[in-house]
């Protein structure tokens, strides 16, 4: 081996492990994703923190409320009818009613929190924005209240807190999603709003449909409860105030007169809740539709229409 071999092959090996470590140049993007919450386009999420810990503590409250109330209707019941009343008392439903404050007054205040630190950071509501952030709450902590006491088991001691908990949690989380997502993440923002409000959706009127309550009862109470939700879902419609009052009351309508019909139905188990939960995604879609773009068209006709009625098809044969 001649010297010219030897100082040819000492000075590669150290330049190449320079090279190799050496770090890429910083052009932000990295720490703009350091602020995001699921990759979802939530910007700023450190000084929302106050915001998003409200919440999860407001569900937590919620959750705990209800397994109170689940260990107060656990037992063998008389098998009366209708079963939400075969373990409850006046104990039961004044304890109901400090959960539904606790879910629904706890919910707006967390909202009214993170709407200030999202004007602190550039991101102000629209203008036609109303407060419905209770309406999911609400309807979830009624739900869970409701199969506790129709079931009154040991498993509803898990099932009843999960519901009030995640229905809280996750009403909350995807209306922020829908407030500050980007062009990108929009879509994904609002499959997580939809999924959050018909799972809430079909829950509450499976609990009201088991008990076969009067229809006296039954109609308006579904009613009240699909207009809540119908309400929260067009959040994303972009309309006044009083006109979205107006759709949500005639899809709370809607779903009314349903129910009336559907008692006549013999038919018990989820059924009824299913059959519910079809109709309140062709009148909630429908409106939505209505309220985003002015005008239904036919595809919007055959994605809820033909979707929806194929599924009521299915469920009249499985019934």
């Amino acid at each position: 081996m001649n010297q010219g071999d030897s100082i040819d092959q000492s000075p590669r090996p150290r330049r190449a492990r320079q090279q190799r470590f050496t770090e890429p140049p910083d052009n932000g993007e990295e720490r703009d994703d350091e602020h995001k919450i699921f990759g979802l386009g939530i910007s700023n999420a450190e000084t929302r923190q106050p915001a998003y810990g409200q919440g999860i503590v407001i569900s937590l409250l919620t959750a705990g409320a209800v397994l109170l109330l689940a260990i107060i209707a656990i037992g063998e019941g008389d098998r009366s009818d209708p079963p939400i009343l075969q373990r409850t008392d006046e104990i039961f439903w004044i304890i109901s009613g400090f959960v539904l404050l606790i879910a629904a007054g706890g919910a707006q205040y967390a909202e009214r929190t993170a709407s200030r630190a999202a004007a602190a950071v550039g991101h102000p509501r629209s203008t036609t924005t109303l407060a419905t952030a209770w309406a999911v709450p609400l309807v979830s902590a009624i739900a869970a209240i409701m199969l506790v006491a129709t079931y009154h088991n040991r498993p509803m001691l898990v099932i009843g807190p999960l519901i009030a908990f995640f229905g809280t949690a996750g009403a909350l989380l995807s209306r922020d999603l829908l407030d500050e997502a980007d062009e990108q993440s929009s879509r994904v923002a609002s499959v997580i709003h939809t999924l959050v409000v018909h799972g809430i959706a079909f829950l509450a009127f499976s609990a009201i449909y088991l008990n076969k309550l009067d229809t006296w009862i039954s109609a308006p109470f579904v009613g009240i409860i699909g207009g809540v939700l119908i309400l929260e879902t067009l959040e994303r419609g972009g309309i006044a105030p009083p006109q979205r009052v107006f759709y949500a009351t005639i899809g709370g309508f809607v779903l009314a007169e349903v129910t009336v019909a559907l008692n006549w139905w013999p038919s018990y188990g989820w059924t009824g809740g299913a059959v519910l939960l079809v109709i309140f995604y062709i009148a909630a879609g429908l409106l939505l539709v209505r309220a985003q773009h002015r005008k239904v068209r036919s595809r919007d006709l055959i994605e809820f229409g033909g979707v929806g009625g194929l599924f009521l098809i299915l469920l009249a044969f499985l019934a």
